[in-house]
C-alpha cells in the first residue's frame, strides 16, 4: 500500500446493487488534491453487488480495494475488518446505499482536520430520504459547534455515517460487546469522541437513505428489536465508561423506550405501549393513552 494515501473511504455493502453505482460515483466525483483508496467490505451479497464492485475495481484498480467475503460474517465483523483494512491517515465513511452530494465534501473536511489537530473527526448535515414514506428532512439542524461523549450519550444517533471523516489509528480494537449488537456506527462515534472533540460543519454534503432493506427499517417489528438492542448496548457502554455518564445514558434510554412505545402503538398493542411509556416518559404515556381510548 502506498504511503501517499491520505484518505481511506470505508464502505460496507450487502445487496446494494440498486444504490452502489451512485455511491461510488459520488466518491469518484470528489475534487481533491490528495490520494485516496476505497475499501469495500461486501458481506456475501446475493444480488449483483459483487459484480458491480468487481467492475469498478477493474476500472479503478489503484483506488478501489474490494474485500469480498467467502461467507456472511455479519455487520459487526464486516464493519470492524473493513475499518482495520483502511490505511489512510483519515477514514471517510460511506455505506453502499448512501451517497455524497457535494463534490468538495472531502477536501473541506480534510482541510479542517489538517488545520485543527485537536479534533478527532468532523461531520456535517445530511439529507435523509425515507423511501417508504417519501419523507425528506435535513438532519442535525440545531447541533452544537462541537460534539463530545456527553452530547452523544444524551443525544444518541444524530451523526449520519456518510457525513463523517475521522482520524485513523485512534484505537486498536473494538470491545467484545461491539460484535453482539447492531448499532455499530454509534459505538464507533463514541470511540472517536473518547479521543477528542468532533467538529460539526453546518453544510449538507450527503444523502442518507431509509429503505426496505436498511437495518433500521420496517417501523414496527424491526424497529422495536433495534431499539431493544440499542438499550442493551447502552448498558454495556455505561460500564465501558465506568458509569461516568450514567445520567446522560439514562436520558437516552428513556427516549428509546418512548420510541419503542410509539412502534407498539402503531401496531395497536396498547399494553406494550403503556409499559414502554411508563419506562420512558409518563407524560407521553398519558398522551397516547388518551388517543388509544378515543
Amino acid at each position: 500500500m502506498s504511503n501517499n494515501i491520505l484518505v481511506s473511504i470505508w464502505m460496507l455493502t450487502y445487496n446494494h446493487e440498486q444504490y452502489l453505482e451512485q455511491a461510488l460515483e459520488s466518491i469518484l466525483m470528489q475534487k481533491r488534491d490528495f490520494d485516496l483508496e476505497i475499501v469495500i467490505g461486501d458481506d456475501l451479497s446475493t444480488d449483483n453487488t459483487r459484480n458491480l464492485i468487481r467492475s469498478y475495481a477493474e476500472r479503478y484498480p489503484k483506488i478501489i480495494k474490494p474485500i469480498l467475503r467467502d461467507v456472511n460474517i455479519g455487520i459487526a465483523k464486516n464493519f470492524a475488518d473493513t475499518w482495520f483494512n483502511c490505511k489512510g491517515k483519515y477514514i471517510a465513511l460511506l455505506e453502499g446505499d448512501d451517497y455524497w452530494t457535494d463534490s468538495k465534501k472531502l477536501q473541506k473536511q480534510i482541510n479542517f482536520l489538517e488545520a485543527n489537530p485537536e479534533y478527532t473527526a468532523c461531520y456535517t448535515k445530511a439529507k435523509e430520504i425515507n423511501e417508504l414514506t417519501n419523507r425528506v428532512k435535513i438532519t442535525n439542524e440545531d447541533d452544537n459547534d462541537a460534539t463530545g461523549l456527553k452530547e452523544l450519550l444524551s443525544g444518541g444517533w444524530f451523526m449520519r455515517t456518510g457525513s463523517i471523516v475521522a482520524r485513523n489509528n485512534l484505537f486498536d480494537e473494538f470491545p467484545d460487546f461491539f460484535y453482539r449488537y447492531g448499532s455499530t456506527d454509534f459505538f464507533l462515534h463514541l470511540l472517536i469522541a473518547k479521543n477528542g472533540p468532533i467538529k460539526f460543519i453546518d453544510e449538507v454534503t450527503n444523502v442518507y437513505r431509509r429503505h426496505e432493506g436498511g437495518i433500521t427499517q420496517d417501523f414496527q417489528s424491526k424497529q422495536i428489536k433495534f431499539n431493544k438492542n440499542k438499550i442493551e448496548l447502552l448498558r454495556e457502554v455505561d460500564l465501558y465508561f465506568d458509569k461516568k455518564f450514567t445520567s446522560d445514558i439514562s436520558k437516552l434510554v428513556r427516549k428509546l423506550n418512548n420510541s419503542t412505545a410509539v412502534q407498539f402503538y402503531s401496531k395497536k398493542n396498547y399494553i406494550q405501549t403503556c409499559l414502554y411509556f411508563i419506562k420512558g416518559d409518563l407524560f407521553q404515556y398519558l398522551k397516547h393513552r388518551k388517543k388509544a381510548i378515543h
